[in-house]
């Protein structure tokens, strides 16, 4: 014969209060292995700890020169504010570009860029461009465009470019023709 026992309210209630604490003590638990286990692996945007790069730090100095063309068929004034700087790898910085439209005409235009030596284009980061995007100029208008840039501090441990010292950067203004 199977005899049964009768539960009592206050023992329901009491496993159910004992569960509870139990899954919050849990929950908090559970995220705190999360974060060491994302510590550890480097996820999630916690870095790793006690990580060898077996790189050291190296600062190298490097002049970028400023060149800009217009097509000339585009009635435009096209400069850069500054004609060279001098900055350290890693380094972000913002130029900006000046553009004239001396004409009566809208104009379409397009810039494109080169890094030379080539090899080093590779290391030439944009943050922010105005490279291949068409622009409709008005007539008579001044335009600032901006660039936001940096030079990749890998460059100095790639074989081909470590001993680069000097970069140019060439903008060019092309014609898409009439708006």
């Amino acid at each position: 014969m199977i005899k049964m026992s009768l539960i009592r309210s206050s023992q329901i209630f009491g496993l159910s209060i004992s569960m509870f604490i139990s899954m919050i003590g849990f929950c908090y638990l559970i995220t705190k292995w999360y974060k060491i286990t994302c510590a550890k692996l480097g996820l999630t945007g916690i870095p790793k700890k006690g990580t060898n790069l077996n790189k050291t730090l190296y600062h190298q100095l490097i002049k970028i020169d400023f060149i800009t063309q217009v097509d000339r068929t585009l009635a435009c004034a096209f400069d850069c504010s500054v004609s060279h700087i001098t900055l350290i790898s890693g380094e972000v910085v913002k130029i900006n570009y000046k553009l004239k439209n001396k004409s009566n005409n809208y104009l379409v235009s397009e810039a494109v860029y080169n890094i030379t030596p080539f090899v080093a284009s590779k290391y030439f980061n944009k943050l922010q461009c105005f490279c291949y995007n068409k622009m409709i100029i008005s007539p008579y208008t001044n335009i600032v465009l901006p660039l936001v840039f940096y030079i990749d501090p890998n460059i100095n441990f790639d074989d081909s470019t470590k001993n680069i010292k000097e970069l140019t950067l060439t903008y060019t203004l092309n014609n898409m023709g009439k708006w």
